[in-house]
């Protein structure tokens, strides 16, 4: 597949590398919605399983109906080809910790706790990479900025 976008007459978009979404938008949509924990979680897990699938774990409080409790976590995996990050963000009481686990072949070589902004970063960045390569990706991503 080529890495340029393109509209075909269908209307469909399709990746290209030099036309990826504007990422700082991403940034700041993310960013916006972290001050508030409840919405953070529920607009994020919404946005990243669309993005991502089943590369999403979304951990809930206990109970019968899991589906129905509040999200207390989320962590993404967006390792490829053997190498890359997972993401993690979690609940801590009116607060949201965050962190970064750097991957080769399915080991963490490091892992660090690190701020909302700089972990959005991270997210960004990975997110751009990875719709450079999966058309799924990009198109979730492209949605989230129309």
């Amino acid at each position: 597949m080529e890495d340029d976008v393109e509209q075909s007459g269908g209307g469909a978009l399709e990746p290209q590398s030099d036309a990826l979404p504007g990422f700082d938008m991403v940034a700041a949509s993310i960013r916006a919605d972290a001050s508030d924990t409840e919405t953070f979680f529920r607009v994020l897990v919404a946005k990243m399983s669309d993005a991502l699938g089943d590369r999403v774990t979304v951990k809930r409080s206990g109970g019968l109906l899991k589906r129905d409790r509040p999200v207390t976590g989320i962590e993404l995996d967006l390792t490829s080809v053997g190498a890359g990050v997972v993401l993690a963000a979690s609940r801590e009481h009116d607060a949201i910790a965050c962190t970064v686990a750097r991957r080769v072949r399915g080991i963490a070589l490091s892992t660090k706790q690190v701020s909302m902004p700089e972990w959005i970063e991270e997210l960004v960045s990975a997110l751009a990479e990875e719709a450079k390569r999966s058309q799924q990706t990009w198109r979730a991503l492209h949605g989230m900025l129309s």
